[in-house]
């Protein structure tokens, strides 16, 4: 503000010096001295009035590159503030896929190795049956030669003791019938006590 008064004080003054240096020039009896001292004052009040006009523009064009420099820092430091935040977060981001990584590896080992151990259980579990299947294929063979040489010997067993019942019984129904036949030779006979006895006591064997 105070600039702008300056540059239009001296600007007045050099128009009142141009205005006063003509119109000395211009009577009838100039006097040397006054146009000399009105010249000077033009000079004078000439270079104050450019000189305040010509600082008043540095100044404006060291405000306007002051300012050009402010925005400039201040976009510079915003795209650096950016550029730190995307860094942070690709930084956040790695860290974050490397921990993943590292625990997606740690849980596919701890899984291969539960994986291997089922195998070797399963191999084990697989090595035993096939023993015992071995064992009790050996067993049955051994025992099914003796389960069938008994299963002979028992019916051998059956067959001659129904043989031999078949034969018993066969006697014991001749002695019966050649005992009771004679009773009945006669019909008209008349049977004792005793031999009615003996005849119940033939049927019921």
């Amino acid at each position: 503000m105070k600039r702008k008064a300056g540059i239009i004080l001296f600007g007045i003054s050099f128009l009142v010096a141009i205005l006063g240096e003509a119109y000395l020039l211009n009577v009838s009896q100039p006097h040397v001295f006054s146009i000399i001292g009105i010249g000077i004052v033009v000079i004078l009040t000439g270079y104050l009035f450019f000189d305040s006009i010509w600082e008043h523009i540095s100044a404006s064009n060291k405000k306007k590159e002051l300012l050009w420099d402010e925005a400039e820092r201040l976009d510079s430091e915003k795209w650096d503030s950016r550029y730190t935040e995307l860094l942070n977060i690709q930084k956040a981001t790695y860290t974050a896929l490397k921990k993943g990584n590292l625990k997606l590896e740690e849980d596919i080992k701890e899984l291969s190795d539960r994986l291997s151990q089922i195998i070797q259980l399963q191999n084990k579990a697989i090595e035993g049956q096939k023993k015992a299947l071995s064992i009790s294929v050996n067993y049955s063979k051994e025992h099914t030669k003796e389960l069938i040489e008994a299963i002979k010997e028992e019916s051998m067993r059956n067959l001659a003791a129904s043989s031999i019942e078949s034969y018993v019984e066969a006697n014991d129904y001749e002695k019966a019938e050649s005992e009771i036949i004679p009773l009945y030779d006669d019909p008209n006979a008349a049977l004792t006590a005793d031999e009615i006895a003996k005849l119940f006591d033939s049927y019921g064997k």
